[in-house]
């Protein structure tokens, strides 16, 4: 007898900080009898490993294994590829995903005051470089960066290098220029996902808003 498909909510995901059929360290083939085969993967070229370790699943699901058996997973991420669209997202016949949360459109501030998160809890990254602006909130095993697409960089290059240090002026510069990225869920320290790896100042969820209120 075919299973019934599991429904999970998007915002209930990121409010608890997981995809509660994804824990990290459960077996690849275990993933596969959840989820169904994805739809495609990536491989490396001169990779010598015997079973593909990236895997992608419509909807903007991407999964991540560690390179030895039993190839746990070690992280996934829900992108903005296919953005999502409607009340509900497929990721296969066995997985779909309830769209309860503006997620792709949703700037850094709109996420804080969305009420998921204890703001005191959240970490959010301005970086100061002015070749690569981006935000990122961090919190728990979360990272959600926010990126700058190239044309609004070229239109707003001198405000960016005029901002400096004045870290007030950056956040209400970047905040509604920059643009959702990703919902990377790692067991990895956050800190060490971040690009650049220097530039970078780190505030509370909190003093994010109370700076960017005052702008």
């Amino acid at each position: 007898m075919r299973k019934e498909p599991v429904v999970f909510s998007l915002k209930e995901s990121l409010r608890s900080l997981n995809i509660e059929l994804l824990k990290f360290g459960t077996p690849l083939l275990q993933i596969a009898e959840r989820f169904g085969p994805p739809k495609g993967w990536i491989t490396d070229a001169h990779d010598d490993q015997p079973v593909p370790l990236y895997w992608i699943y419509p909807g903007g699901l991407e999964l991540c294994f560690e390179p030895e058996p039993p190839y746990l997973l070690e992280w996934y991420k829900l992108s903005p590829v296919g953005a999502h669209k409607g009340r509900m997202t497929n990721f296969s016949y066995y997985a779909r995903m309830r769209n309860d949360f503006p997620m792709i459109g949703t700037s850094v501030s709109g996420f804080l005051r969305s009420g998921l998160w204890d703001l005191e809890k959240v970490k959010v990254g301005i970086c100061a470089e002015p070749l690569y602006p981006v935000l990122d909130i961090c919190i728990g095993c979360l990272r959600i960066p926010f990126l700058m697409d190239n044309e609004n960089q070229e239109t707003l290059e001198d405000q960016i290098s005029d901002c400096g240090n004045d870290l007030r002026r950056r956040i209400a510069l970047l905040d509604t220029a920059c643009d959702f990225f990703g919902a990377y869920f790692l067991t990895d320290e956050l800190d060490s996902q971040r690009f650049p790896s220097g530039g970078w100042t780190t505030i509370s969820g909190e003093e994010y808003l109370r700076q960017l209120d005052c702008g």
